[in-house]
């Protein structure tokens, strides 16, 4: 016995390696080498091992059954996936009380108050890529609207009848004829020119007021990318090219050519209806239309959700290529583990193949049941698989080696009990608290990101709790079966070995005739073995040699700068081109409107919900007042960009007033000036053609015909407005000047891209809060399962390193905070918490089976042992699987594979190298801590 062991009671301190000997637990230094001390299970491990050892017997008795029940219901699950179509929010990134989602909900009631309507956008662009203002590009924009209003139907449910846009449209229907207006006077006077005739006085084609025979026409919405001949930044191209247009309007060129269609669900038609009809113009105009000197791009909601879901599609087949080469590499490294443990043999395969299967079996099973209880199948539940791959073939693989290491320890000292049940509780003992503890932590996190983030957040929270939760449940019951089956056949196996081991002839015991053969296998395995265990005694050294321990403290602290650095220079960068494929007319769609229309005319929508009695002259110059002030911001084009009913309205009651000689109703406006606001004269105002275009802006009372609500637009312009952040400026002036006026005329805003807009705060909040809960889920699922508050402390920092370090990384790798990073790194958050998990436990528990006190070195020989080898498996698997999204020009595909690849290996380190080193350090920093007085040599013993 070592004489450190014999100290007595009063002797202050004893050898470093057996402090356990101290009798005087006051002593601090006995306090602060707790981790030294024997490791006592606790009650809930204890209880937690020996469920998982009566479930090992349970699955092995009904191995058969459980196979064929997981595969069922995954059967059933997936065929539920296949035939759920995809239904994406288009608010699903807005965070959960962003005022944007209010908007938008106001604007929707307003809209589509019976159900889904029409919204759709042409964009029409020269195929030369010049000005639009040319006799050709012209007429053919015309044709265009002629052919989505006249040539594609909708069957009309309440009427009965196949009806085109003209017939079906009751509101907005004139709001293309501007674009008719100005070509038909556009070619008056072209053809006036080329006479050599004056031109048409009672004509003015302007911008952005066109005059014709005394009818005024914004043009604003039509038209775009405009350069006005005043403009000082014209050259002499420019002037060349737009030859005689100058002579007839105020415009030198115009880049694009816009169109809208709207119209309110008036058919009782269905949302797959709807999406239909909207997509069969879409088609038309792709694959059948062929323009001679245009370009046309249709834009709609029904479209943008197909392209996105088109993207995360095309990443499929890659990740099954991945899936291929993943289950090869975990095949090949399978096989050698077991030659080097002497188990080779053909159920190592598809034990390793169905380590990969397994993950993707729970993953679709999660994802089915969700869909079967009426979640929504959105987009984002396609990433869930990388997440619940990651971890379940980490668990997988820890099982497998787990096997080995029973079936060796089966083999050298035999046992009565032993058979396949037996074996498989030894390792769920072994290896089910890690995996419990990483499952539990994984979804305590994701349930703590369901609160923080946003809708389509929620849902990827969701998602991957089913999966992870529903891996869990596969790898006790699908995987373990497996692994019964498989142990079986290798027990039957070894004792017919055993049987033919030796051959009697003539009485006496002969050597076997492959004795020569098993004798060269074990000495190749002795060497084998021998060189792991002095590679593993030598890293583990290294690690814990205070040089290099440090000198890898000192890199991981330089590390740690370097990532926070990356953080503080990320950007938040919106675009919606990144949810698009590389192919997607999308993007060149979305370039075109931010390069013409954006810059030039930013449009805002004004909801008043509650107007009020407007025949009172003070309601009415307070609702004249906001206008006032939305029209004279920067950067406004002014009161004539601004569609505001009123205003016509007014004017006709002024009219009618004095054609009728009628004062009763006159009242003072404004501006002192005599005018007239009578409800009751709505109706026979939008019956006028000329101001029909309004009954698109307007909610009458369908008894009173009073007003109950209308909107109003007003226009914007500016070079900043190609950025977000400016746009965003313009969104929070709107919003400044509309809260004063919020409790009269309960008015808001709306504009296409403030859901978008409300992110640009909340993605950092949501990054750290899903940080700070995943953390936190971590140290109290480790504590509570651990009971060590050093170890939970050590590994919480490892992980928040990981976390820094994956957000730097990428950082610097160029990718944005946005929303597909957000998933990303949800789902990199999530693996992260795998390996330093597994590490924590089994370096906790690796003194379980001795009835010593062991020191850090052996501790980290034990649990390197357990987890290293697994560990490297599950990453290089994992990040084969995941860099065959390299080849997909996906943004999306490319976001994952840099912020799982950066994951995985920071994971790696972390667990392997960093975590080992910090324990080493540690350990070497309280012994130099101790006091010199309270150490006494093992050799004065006596």
């Amino acid at each position: 016995m070592n004489p450190a062991t014999k100290v007595g009671p009063k002797k202050s301190a004893v050898n470093f390696m057996f402090s356990m000997q101290l009798k005087n637990d006051a002593k601090p230094i006995e306090r602060q080498l707790s981790m030294l001390r024997k490791h006592e299970e606790t009650y809930l491990i204890r209880f937690i091992c020996a469920a998982f050892r009566r479930w090992a017997y349970f699955i092995a008795r009904h191995a058969t059954l459980a196979i064929i029940i997981c595969i069922l219901i995954s059967i059933v699950c997936t065929i539920k996936i296949i035939k759920t179509p995809y239904k994406n929010d288009m608010t699903g990134f807005v965070p959960y009380g962003a005022r944007s989602r209010d908007e938008y909900a106001i604007r929707e009631e307003f809209t589509n108050k019976q159900g889904r309507g029409v919204l759709m956008m042409a964009l029409i662009v020269a195929k030369d890529e010049g000005t639009v203002l040319k006799s050709e590009v012209l007429r053919e924009a015309v044709k265009i609207n002629d052919i989505i209003t006249t040539n594609f139907t909708l069957f009309n449910h309440i009427t009965g009848s196949l009806d085109n846009y003209n017939e079906y449209c009751s509101s907005l229907c004139a709001i293309n004829e501007p674009l008719r207006q100005f070509y038909n006077a556009f070619e008056v006077q072209l053809e006036l020119l080329a006479s050599n005739m004056a031109l048409n006085e009672r004509i003015s084609l302007g911008y952005p007021i066109t005059t014709i025979y005394g009818r005024k026409m914004n043009i604003q919405m039509n038209f775009h990318g405009v350069v006005l001949s005043d403009d000082t930044t014209v050259n002499g191209t420019e002037l060349a090219e737009a030859g005689n247009i100058t002579l007839i309007s105020n415009m030198v060129s115009a880049k694009m050519i816009t169109l809208m269609y709207r119209e309110e669900n008036v058919g009782d038609w269905s949302d797959d209806e709807v999406t239909e009809y909207e997509l069969s113009i879409v088609r038309y105009f792709q694959r059948v239309y062929k323009p001679e000197h245009v370009r046309v791009f249709v834009v709609t909601f029904s479209y943008v959700d197909y392209e996105i879901t088109r993207a995360g599609l095309s990443m499929l087949p890659y990740l099954i290529v991945g899936f291929a080469i993943m289950s090869v590499c975990s095949t090949l490294s399978t096989l050698i583990s077991a030659a080097y443990m002497q188990q080779i043999n053909f159920h190592k395969i598809y034990l390793a193949i169905f380590a990969c299967i397994c993950p993707f079996m729970a993953n679709a099973t999660a994802i089915g049941i969700l869909l079967s209880v009426g979640v929504r199948y959105g987009s984002i539940l396609c990433i869930t698989p990388f997440l619940v791959l990651a971890i379940g073939v980490d668990d997988a693989y820890l099982m497998i080696h787990a096997w080995q290491r029973v079936t060796s320890k089966c083999r050298n000292h035999p046992t009565k009990d032993d058979c396949e049940a037996y074996r498989l509780a030894e390792v769920l003992a072994e290896t089910g608290p890690a995996i419990l503890i990483s499952a539990i932590t994984n979804i305590l996190a994701d349930a703590v990101g369901t609160f923080t983030g946003s809708p389509e957040i929620t849902l990827l929270c969701y998602g991957n709790m089913a999966s992870i939760f529903m891996d869990f449940v596969f790898q006790l019951t699908f995987y373990s079966a497996i692994m019964c089956i498989a142990g079986r056949y290798e027990i039957m196996a070894e004792s017919e070995r055993l049987n033919t081991h030796s051959i009697e002839i003539d009485g006496e015991k002969s050597m076997d005739v492959s004795s020569c053969c098993a004798q060269t296998s074990r000495e190749f395995h002795d060497s084998v073995k021998h060189s792991c265990a002095a590679f593993l005694y030598g890293y583990v050294k290294l690690v814990t040699n205070g040089i290099f321990a440090s000198g890898v403290f000192c890199v991981w602290i330089l590390f740690i700068a370097f990532s926070i650095v990356g953080i503080t220079r990320i950007k938040i960068e919106l675009k919606p081109e990144k949810l698009f494929p590389h192919d997607s007319p999308m993007i060149e769609a979305d370039h075109l409107r931010a390069r013409y229309q954006v810059p030039q005319y930013t449009m805002g929508q004004f909801y008043v919900n509650d107007p009020g009695n407007l025949s009172d002259p003070i309601r009415l110059q307070r609702l004249n007042q906001m206008v006032y002030e939305l029209e004279h911001m920067n950067c406004s084009w002014g009161p004539q960009s601004s569609n505001y009913f009123i205003r016509d309205f007014l004017a006709f009651e002024k009219v009618s007033v004095e054609e009728e000689g009628d004062g009763d109703h006159i009242m003072r406006g404004t501006n002192g000036t005599r005018i007239l606001f009578n409800e009751k004269d709505l109706r026979s105002f939008f019956d006028w053609p000329e101001y029909e275009i309004w009954r698109g802006f307007v909610q009458l009372n369908k008894s009173s015909g009073a007003l109950n609500k209308f909107f109003f637009t007003t226009g914007y312009h500016g070079e900043g407005l190609k950025e977000w952040t400016e746009r965003g400026a313009l969104l929070n002036n709107w919003r400044r000047i509309i809260d004063k006026y919020r409790d009269e005329f309960n008015v808001s805003v709306y504009h296409d891209d403030a859901i978008f807009l409300d992110l640009i705060g909340n993605m950092p909040t949501d990054a750290w809060q899903s940080a700070v809960g995943t953390l936190l889920s971590m140290a109290f699922i480790c504590f509570i399962f651990l009971y060590d508050k050093f170890t939970v402390a050590v590994v919480s920092v490892a992980i928040l390193s990981i976390m820094t370090g994956i957000i730097g990384v990428v950082s610097w790798m160029g990718v944005d905070l946005e929303p597909i990073m957000m998933a990303a790194m949800l789902i990199s958050i999530g693996f992260s918490v795998d390996i330093p998990a597994h590490v924590s436990y089994h370096y906790n528990s690796a003194d379980a089976h001795f009835d010593r006190p062991i020191t850090v070195e052996e501790r980290l020989r034990i649990c390197l042992a357990s987890v290293a080898l697994p560990a490297l498996q599950a990453s290089l698997s994992t990040n084969l699987c995941v860099l065959g999204l390299l080849f997909i020009p996906l943004y999306m595909a490319q976001v994952f594979v840099k912020m799982m690849v950066s994951c995985i290996t920071l994971c790696v380190l972390h667990g392997l190298l960093v975590i080992p080193c910090v324990f080493s350090l540690i350990e070497i920093i309280l012994r130099a801590c101790q006091s010199p007085t309270s150490v006494v040599p093992s050799s004065a013993d006596g």
